[in-house]
């Protein structure tokens, strides 16, 4: 079996390891869940966490990527009848979708990363029932969230990630995560509290009596703890974690960040102001600060480079009071997030 079964007193959750099927969009015990929640005229409810239809396509001979020119992040598609249109889900600059690869001029174009749209034509197309997807760019209320869910002859519903709060007025019969790893190949300290929050919310917050938790990751203790439905375990492990690395609330975090249209003035102000607290933290003694350099998780965003200097120490406090008073860095273009919840 490719699935492992967690039992509650109401709830039935099933942990679905998907490097080991077949078709990466749905897994079998998904594909036979469809069916028969199908057949029976149940409400089905599957969270994906990409809108649009993919986030993105590749050139399958020489792996080229198509990027928005003024931001560092994938050009994603949306279709519009049948015409695919590219988006930056950042600046919102749209781009025309290539017939072949830009750099070597090859016809093997291959999507990648499923979104709403393309769930929406999957299932059309392999089970020929109809669905509607929600999302906050076409769903913007309650009122008319409310409008389509009363329709009688809609049984699937697609839904973003940012929108798995539960509606009071709908029975649902199964929940289906197609991707359950959402989050967690973030290089953030936050990152495993909030993709255990995005499953545990939902297990906790609805009647639903099945849910399908497809993963890539099935071992996580994130994923794991959430479908054992273990708040306290889960806390526990995830204390241990920051703890190792001196991450909340174990040891205070800043970040300071710089970001410039010119790349060379970007990494000329880091390294200066690098520098200077490597000389405070030696001339004041402070051992145990650590002080390091690292790009955020978009480089580049509205033709701005970004770079940031992370801080973590358990007297960190004290530090940033020299830095503010030997530096004056306020006054340097530099943002300075004393109390950040995240470091990308």
């Amino acid at each position: 079996m490719n699935y492992e079964l967690f039992k509650h007193k109401n709830k039935w959750i099933f942990l679905v390891d998907m490097r080991r099927e077949t078709d990466y969009i749905f897994s079998e015990i998904t594909k036979a869940s469809l069916k028969k929640q199908i057949k029976n005229n149940k409400k089905i409810w599957i969270i994906v966490n990409k809108k649009w239809f993919s986030n993105g396509i590749f050139c399958q001979k020489c792996g080229y990527v198509p990027k928005c020119n003024r931001c560092d992040v994938n050009i994603s598609y949306y279709k519009i009848n049948e015409n695919k249109i590219g988006l930056c889900n950042i600046c919102k600059t749209q781009y025309n979708f290539p017939l072949e690869c830009p750099h070597c001029h090859s016809a093997e174009i291959k999507e990648f990363w499923i979104g709403t749209q393309r769930i929406a034509e999957y299932i059309q197309t392999e089970y020929k029932v109809k669905t509607v997807i929600i999302d906050a760019d076409t769903t913007r209320s309650q009122k008319k969230i409310k409008e389509i869910l009363e329709q009688k002859d809609i049984q699937i519903y697609i839904w973003t990630s940012l929108l798995n709060t539960p509606i009071k007025w709908v029975e649902l019969d199964l929940i289906i995560f197609l991707n359950a790893d959402i989050g967690l190949n973030i290089p953030d300290y936050s990152a495993a509290k909030n993709n255990f929050h995005f499953l545990y919310d939902t297990f906790t917050s609805h009647t639903c009596k099945n849910y399908i938790v497809q993963t890539f990751n099935p071992e996580v203790y994130s994923i794991r703890n959430a479908c054992k439905m273990d708040k306290e375990l889960f806390t526990i492990e995830d204390n241990q974690f920051r703890k190792k690395n001196l991450y909340p609330p174990f040891s205070d975090v800043c970040v300071i960040s710089y970001k410039d249209e010119i790349e060379e003035k970007l990494f000329n102000k880091i390294d200066i102001m690098y520098k200077d607290l490597l000389y405070l933290k030696d001339k004041y003694q402070m051992n145990n600060l650590e002080i390091y350099t690292t790009p955020p998780l978009i480089y580049k965003m509205f033709n701005k480079y970004r770079y940031n200097i992370i801080l973590k120490w358990e007297s960190l406090r004290n530090f940033m009071d020299i830095v503010y008073t030997k530096l004056r860095i306020n006054q340097k273009r530099f943002k300075v997030d004393r109390n950040t919840e995240n470091i990308i």
